[in-house]
C-alpha cells in the first residue's frame, strides 16, 4: 500500500493532522513525525528508516514559512534528503506544505531540497495534487556525484562521496564552517575499519564566491564502488568537493546545507 511520511516544522503539529486525515480519506497512509532541532544527537535521524522504506511514495515537510529559516531546521533537513536520496534516487520526490504566507520558491532552500515541491496545505487542491504524486514514477535524475550522511551519534558525522561514474584520481573537500576530523577512503556503503591514504594533505584553503573554506584532500582512486569518508564536527552552512587536481580551475560542487 503506497504511504508518504509527513513531518511538521515550527508548531505545525495541527497542520499535520487535518493533513493527514484528508489523505486517509483518499487511502493514502501515513506516517507521522514531529521534528526535533537536535543536532549534537542528530535528531534528524528519528524518521530516516520509515522514510527509506519502498511504499513510501514521497517525503511532506509541513510548517510556516519561518520554520524553514532556522539554520539548525534547515541543517537536518538537509542531512536527512541526502540520506534519502542515496537511498531512493536524486528524484526521490520532497513536498513543502507552507501553512502560511505567500508561497517560497524552493530555491530560497538548501541545495537537497531545491528540487521540492511547494504547496499550500490550506489550498483544497492539495490533497488531490499529493494522491497524484504519490502515484507518479519518481524521475530519475542523474548527477556528477553520490553524496550520502553514513554517521550516527556513537561515530559522528561522516559524508561519504563518489563519483557517479568514472573514477577521480583523489578528491578534495572542503567546508566554510565547523572542522574536518577525519579522513578515509575505502568500499562504498559503510565506514571503512582501515584505510590507507595516498598523499593525505590538510588545512588547504579554496576561496569560493567570495568564502573561505578549509580543505582536506587524498589521491586515493576515488569510483562508484570505492568511496571518500570525511568525518565533521559542527554543522557547515556548505561544503565544496570535486576531484583532486593540480589545476587552479579544477571542477568543484558546491553544497549548501543551510
Amino acid at each position: 500500500m503506497k504511504s508518504f511520511g509527513l513531518t511538521s516544522l515550527g508548531g505545525a503539529e495541527q497542520a499535520a493532522r487535518v493533513t493527514m486525515k484528508k489523505m486517509q480519506a483518499y487511502g493514502l497512509a501515513c506516517t507521522g513525525h514531529v521534528w526535533k532541532d537536535d543536532l549534537q544527537n542528530m535528531g534528524w535521524l528519528a524518521p530516516k528508516d520509515e522514510l527509506c522504506q519502498p511504499q513510501v511514495a514521497f517525503w511532506a515537510i509541513v510548517g510556516p514559512p519561518e520554520a524553514f529559516a532556522h539554520p539548525d531546521t534547515r541543517y537536518g533537513l538537509s542531512l536527512l534528503a541526502l540520506c534519502l536520496q542515496a537511498r531512493r534516487g536524486k528524484g526521490f520526490p520532497i513536498v513543502v506544505l507552507q501553512t502560511t504566507g505567500d508561497l517560497m520558491s524552493a530555491q530560497r532552500l538548501p541545495t537537497p531540497l531545491q528540487n521540492a515541491i511547494v504547496l499550500s496545505a490550506a489550498d483544497a487542491a492539495t490533497p488531490a495534487k499529493l494522491v497524484a504524486k504519490a502515484h507518479l514514477q519518481a524521475p530519475d535524475l542523474k548527477g556528477d556525484y553520490y553524496l550520502d550522511m553514513v554517521g550516527n551519534p556513537q561515530f559522528g558525522q561522516w559524508f561519504e562521496v563518489h563519483p557517479a561514474e568514472g573514477e577521480w584520481p583523489g578528491i578534495i573537500f572542503g567546508l566554510d564552517e565547523g572542522e574536518i576530523k577525519f579522513q578515509a577512503a575505502g568500499p562504498a556503503g559503510g565506514l571503512p575499519k582501515t584505510s590507507t591514504l595516498n598523499y593525505p594533505m590538510q588545512g588547504l584553503h579554496i576561496e569560493f564566491t567570495g568564502k573561505r573554506y578549509t580543505a582536506w584532500s587524498v589521491r586515493n582512486s576515488i569510483t562508484v564502488d570505492r568511496s571518500y569518508f570525511v568525518k565533521v564536527e559542527g554543522a557547515p552552512a556548505a561544503i565544496l568537493f570535486g576531484a583532486f587536481s593540480e589545476e587552479s580551475e579544477a571542477q568543484m560542487y558546491h553544497i549548501k546545507l543551510k
